[in-house]
């Protein structure tokens, strides 16, 4: 398990958008991010794709730690609510069924324990 913390902790695109791994366990991560101005839209709302970069991490974290190497088939959410500059929000990703060839995870974003948006996805685990 450390071996992969270090990868995620070290994944590039994370650290561009300057994710933290929080907490990562079998079938589970939790994942943080502080929201800058930068991370706005047009409409000054927290963009979308942040808040699906965040979940997207925790996901990939959380189906990489029960098996090696598992990629995304599938995902889908639902966004509830932004979130302003200065504030920190989290992605928690656990697993909820898994075969042996594949892995269904949720991921729900929250500002202060208020849920943001939720997603599912699907993993093919390479065997």
């Amino acid at each position: 398990m450390e071996e992969l913390l270090m990868k995620v902790k070290n994944d590039p695109y994370a650290g561009l958008l300057g994710i933290s791994i929080d907490r990562l366990e079998k079938g589970y991560a939790l994942c943080s991010i502080t929201v800058t101005e930068k991370m706005l839209n047009f409409l000054g709302l927290l963009h979308g794709g942040l808040i699906f970069s965040l979940a997207d991490v925790a996901f990939s974290a959380a189906s990489n730690s029960d098996h090696e190497p598992s990629c995304a088939l599938d995902v889908s959410g639902s966004f509830f609510r932004s979130a302003d500059p200065g504030d920190t929000i989290t992605a928690e990703a656990r697993l909820i069924h898994t075969t042996r060839r594949t892995g269904v995870y949720r991921m729900d974003v929250k500002k202060n324990g208020e849920l943001m948006a939720t997603f599912n996805g699907t993993v093919f685990r390479r065997i």
